[in-house]
């Protein structure tokens, strides 16, 4: 009896063993992971995408500074005063100005000059800054040299300017004035120097030194295009006539 008792529980246990082992892997356990799987990558895509993001802002920033601190050094350096090329482009400036009191920073050569400058003194012009930098001193220079032979011209107590012969006056506006190497006899400036002459004889600036307010300038460079507009060949050779005339009857009356 007690033998079929153990046989039967034998056999029970090995047939549970059989059904255990034909037993598919459970189901849920394949979906857990498979959704597991997807998360996770989900989550790698969210992270890399992220990244991406922050490198992307993090470039345009750089660009930005970048680009500031170009400005920054750009207008740092773009300084005249106390640069390598101050003497020289004021040298330039004078001999331009004893030729012409005014000054287009347009023109070929004016541009080929200023280039030059820029160059030599190491500056960056990629947005022009340098270019007008450089107007901007010039076109100061102009006005502080237009206010200077004016108050020659009639400011000066102790010289006796309505009296100076031609060639007298002609040095007494520019030898002290132009830079040692420019020579001071220049035909188109002896005719700057004849114009001023006769424009202020004519309006009688030498004695009453025009109205408060006179616009002396502006009244000159009407007179100025007038007579080099003028087509007559022997111009220049009436007006110094004109003026040592008139000269001489002043210099009669003292």
């Amino acid at each position: 009896m007690e033998n079929d008792f153990l046989a039967d529980s034998q056999q029970s246990q090995e047939l549970f063993s059989q059904e255990a082992r034909a037993l598919p892997p459970l189901a849920a356990s394949t979906e857990v992971t498979s959704v597991d799987k997807t998360a996770a990558s989900r989550n790698v895509m969210d992270v890399l995408t992220e990244i991406l993001n922050e490198q992307k802002k993090l470039r345009e920033e750089i660009y930005k500074l970048n680009c500031t601190l170009e400005a920054s050094q750009a207008q740092k350096c773009a300084i005249v005063e106390g640069s390598p090329i101050e003497k020289e482009y004021i040298n330039f400036l004078k001999e331009r100005f004893s030729l012409n009191p005014w000054i287009s920073f347009q023109e070929p050569e004016t541009q080929n000059m200023l280039q030059k400058l820029i160059k030599k003194a190491g500056w960056s012009d990629s947005s022009g800054r340098s270019l007008s930098v450089l107007a901007t001193f010039g076109s100061k220079k102009f006005t502080h040299y237009r206010n200077q032979v004016r108050s020659k011209l009639m400011g000066n107590k102790e010289v006796d300017v309505e009296g100076l012969a031609l060639k007298s006056l002609h040095n007494y506006l520019w030898k002290c004035f132009l830079p040692s190497h420019v020579p001071i006899l220049d035909t188109q400036r002896q005719h700057l120097t004849l114009m001023l002459r006769s424009f202020c004889g004519a309006e009688k600036l030498f004695r009453k030194g025009g109205t408060a307010g006179y616009a002396f300038w502006k009244e000159f460079e009407k007179f100025h295009k007038v007579v080099i507009n003028n087509t007559r060949d022997d111009k220049w050779e009436k007006l110094e006539e004109k003026e040592e005339r008139r000269i001489k009857k002043y210099v009669d009356q003292l």
